[in-house]
């Protein structure tokens, strides 16, 4: 066991090759702060790749405990590289100077419009992006992980902040930048690219998407939820990523 709290439990698993990863489960006694998670992790994953952001690889697993007991989740894959770490963990030179050390910078600065697209309310530590290389000489690449209370959450969360309330489109309520980033974000230019790239993505796909997740991960009432969501929040991204701006240019970048 690595982590186990009323959202889920992760353990440390390694395959027959030694590779490791992160095995992530809930039981039903769980729904009420857990909610859809292993479905969030899914359907995030996939929506990350379809504008270009690097992701970590998810494997679908049924897997044994110490008890006996069988359990079906996810798997995230580590990346097989000599350095793994989080953004948190980071030299501070690296997280000052990003455009120095990180590979794929522009899609690094639309990561605030991605994780506003799906809720994400916990990318502030910088835990769940991951950084990766094989010598120091080297820029890091990069991934993100960890996204099981985006998109439907839990029923916890919905009691906390109905969807539809005014919070939910006010991004600086809930969201905060990675301690290093925010500078890389500070303007609507910079972040114009994945603005275009996520508004352009169909419903089609959206859907698509959402339906390839299986059975017993997602009822029928949430995927029709998570679907909805996401396109309304599309036709509203614009407008939300320009009040955070107008927001951020006061309290964050220095203009009166």
């Amino acid at each position: 066991m690595w982590k186990a709290k009323p959202q889920g439990s992760v353990w440390v698993v390694k395959d027959a090759g030694g590779s490791r990863g992160y095995f992530k489960f809930a039981v039903p006694e769980q729904w009420h702060y857990s909610g859809t998670m292993v479905a969030n992790e899914i359907i995030a994953a996939e929506l990350a790749r379809k504008v270009g952001i690097p992701v970590v690889v998810l494997e679908h697993a049924e897997l044994a405990g110490p008890d006996g007991v069988v359990r079906r989740g996810i798997v995230s894959r580590e990346a097989a590289a000599r350095e793994v770490i989080t953004w948190k963990d980071a030299s501070a030179e690296v997280r000052s100077r990003p455009g120095k050390y990180v590979k794929n910078l522009g899609k690094l600065r639309g990561l605030v419009v991605f994780d506003a697209w799906i809720m994400n309310m916990d990318r502030a530590t910088g835990k769940n992006l991951i950084l990766y290389r094989n010598s120091p000489n080297e820029k890091y690449n990069w991934y993100l992980i960890d996204h099981g209370l985006t998109l439907y959450g839990s029923p916890y969360k919905w009691e906390k902040y109905p969807y539809g309330s005014e919070y939910w489109n006010q991004l600086w309520r809930y969201y905060h930048v990675p301690k290093g980033l925010l500078r890389l974000q500070s303007s609507g230019v910079k972040l114009e690219p994945m603005l275009r790239k996520i508004e352009a993505v169909s419903k089609a796909d959206i859907v698509s998407i959402v339906d390839g997740v299986p059975g017993q991960f997602l009822p029928v009432a949430q995927r029709d939820f998570i679907v909805t969501m996401l396109t309304d929040r599309q036709k509203e991204l614009r407008g939300i990523i320009q009040r955070w701006l107008e927001y951020k240019g006061t309290k964050e970048f220095g203009r009166k």
